[in-house]
């Protein structure tokens, strides 16, 4: 609940108010908004009158029921009038604020009227207020998702000074093909869609089993950059460079201290040279004081209108991500197989018959009929169209829009695409070790290891015993892996392990397999020049594990 208070009290705090603000008022007629106390008067002035503004709208009895006298209550509704044509109680503080400044610093100016008509714009005032807090949230969020515009930057500069020649030549090759064949323009993106985001997100759900090759040193030069190799950098990075210097050479940019030390020599002059003191020297042209005021209220304008871009801005991107990594990432397979299979024919329809289509009649009536369909006149006819009522809010159409959407997409199925792709199956392998106890001769579990501990492991020359677990449930598979159904214990020795270790190609000189021992245990074959205590076997254990796909690709603007 709001605090309230008595009447008395009440008036006494607007009676203090309208005293301040009869006081800063008289001190900005008696100055004049010239000079730069007249401006800070003028200044405190505004704010005391929205400090009554403030008084009077939290007031719930009318103003006749309260102690004002007569003067007082035309002082407050002359302060509120100009708040009213700002949405009254709506209007944000920093709007009222420049609506007072203006109207009070540049009465009757075509400039005042040109800044009102700004800020009077009804789709501008549809849009949040400034904000510091969120002016700087704003730039903080787009400055870690502008790195991907940086790129095209620098890649552009790339292209033009030859950083790379086969990038370059493939620019050139496309640019030709677009001037000769201009249906082209429509295809690229297709392409890009196609094999920059679709095939790269199937074969990172399901990667392919591709084959190590061995990597052999390079020799020689290729062909591209024997003819790109020079000595000498491409005219463009001379260019920017010489603008570089251009900029650092300019002592306007340099310090701060330049600046400070320039600014402060005249004001310093001239309080020397004026017999009136700091105020007839600061004094300035009235002219020149509407500009400053003008030029102040522009740069608050213009930080609203930034904050708001850089919201609308990180909103589109981050509905472009979503929509992105809904559509186009196998996260529905099905979704993504079905926008595969339009991307596909799409784009042979443009590559093969596109030079048939007349695509500047296309694009002329495209254009048209897109302004068409924005005009006030033909919403009446879209709504009809729309199951929605005519009565429904714009907020609450675009809402409908965006939960129609999400719906189709999450309840999107086609039963005539099959996805029945096979998981990849893999053996996940474990080597049981057993120590011997010398005295008593028996063998005793040591540990579950990734190593067989042979005397050729490096963790045996070392003289270090072998990491492992106690027990088989805490082996788990690799990532993105699982196991199959079954029993936690549902591991398969590996009976045979002669097989095993010729496969692996392993060196049998001190491993031994007993022609009695059908439990697949491998021995140590101690040297004879080592003297050591410590002997082991090993046998080999495995588990089948599945991958069905891994978690899809995310893309993220960064």
């Amino acid at each position: 609940m709001s605090e309230t208070y008595p009447p008395s009290k009440r008036s006494n705090k607007a009676r203090l108010v309208s005293h301040l603000y009869d006081y800063t008022s008289n001190i900005a007629e008696s100055r004049g908004y010239d000079s730069n106390r007249g401006l800070a008067a003028g200044t405190a002035a505004a704010m005391l009158g929205l400090g009554l503004d403030k008084l009077d709208t939290k007031n719930t009895s009318s103003t006749a029921e309260l102690p004002y006298s007569e003067e007082e209550a035309k002082l407050i509704d002359k302060v509120a009038s100009s708040a009213e044509e700002m949405q009254g109680e709506q209007a944000h503080f920093m709007d009222r604020f420049m609506d007072i400044l203006v109207r009070s610093t540049m009465p009757d100016s075509p400039e005042a009227a040109e800044i009102q008509m700004r800020m009077h714009d009804p789709s501008r005032m549809k849009k949040p207020p400034l904000s510091v807090r969120v002016f700087v949230k704003n730039l903080k969020a787009l400055s870690g998702k502008i790195g991907a515009f940086f790129k095209i930057q620098y890649g552009i500069v790339h292209v033009f000074t030859w950083h790379k020649p086969t990038k370059t030549l493939c620019v050139l090759v496309a640019y030709t093909c677009v001037c000769l064949w201009p249906h082209l323009v429509l295809s690229f993106p297709l392409l890009f869609l196609l094999f920059g985001v679709i095939i790269p997100g199937y074969l990172h759900r399901h990667p392919m089993d591709t084959p190590e090759l061995i990597p052999v040193k390079r020799r020689g030069q290729s062909l591209l950059e024997y003819f790109n190799d020079s000595k000498d950098d491409s005219v463009l990075i001379d260019l920017l460079e010489e603008r570089t210097q251009l900029a650092d050479e300019d002592p306007s940019i340099h310090s701060g201290e330049s600046l400070s030390s320039a600014s402060a020599e005249p004001r310093g002059t001239l309080n020397k040279s004026s017999p009136k003191g700091i105020d007839s020297a600061d004094k300035l042209n009235p002219k020149d004081k509407k500009k400053f005021v003008k030029s102040q209220v522009s740069l608050l304008i213009n930080m609203r209108d930034l904050q708001n871009l850089t919201g609308d801005i990180l909103a589109s991107i981050d509905n472009g991500e979503k929509l992105v990594n809904q559509l186009t990432t196998f996260k529905d397979e099905r979704l993504t197989t079905f926008i595969f299979y339009i991307v596909i024919v799409a784009t042979s329809f443009v590559l093969f018959f596109g030079r048939y289509i007349p695509w500047r009649i296309i694009f002329i009536q495209s254009g048209w009929a897109v302004l068409v369909l924005c005009h006030p006149n033909t919403k009446k006819y879209l709504v009809s169209v729309t199951s929605n009522p005519p009565g429904v809010s714009h907020k609450k159409e675009s809402d409908s829009q965006g939960n129609i959407t999400s719906e189709f997409l999450d309840n999107f199925d086609r039963q005539d695409i099959i996805v029945d792709e096979q998981p990849e199956v893999r053996s996940v392998e474990i080597f049981e070790l057993q120590m011997k106890d010398v005295f008593k001769q028996e063998w005793n579990f040591y540990a579950y290891s990734k190593r067989l501990f042979d005397f050729r492991d490096s963790v045996r020359i070392a003289g270090r015993l072998p990491h492992g677990v106690d027990h088989l449930g805490k082996v788990f598979p690799p990532q993105e892996w699982k196991y199959d159904f079954g029993y936690a214990n549902n591991w398969r020795i590996d009976t045979n392990p002669n097989e095993f270790l010729t496969i692996r190609r392993l060196d049998r000189t001190h491993l031994k397999i007993r022609e009695e021992d059908s439990e697949g245990w491998i021995y140590d074959k101690l040297p004879i020049d080592q003297d050591t205590t410590q002997e082991f076997r090993r046998r080999r254990l495995y588990r089948t594990c599945y991958r069905y796909a891994r978690p899809p690709k995310t893309y993220k603007i960064e």
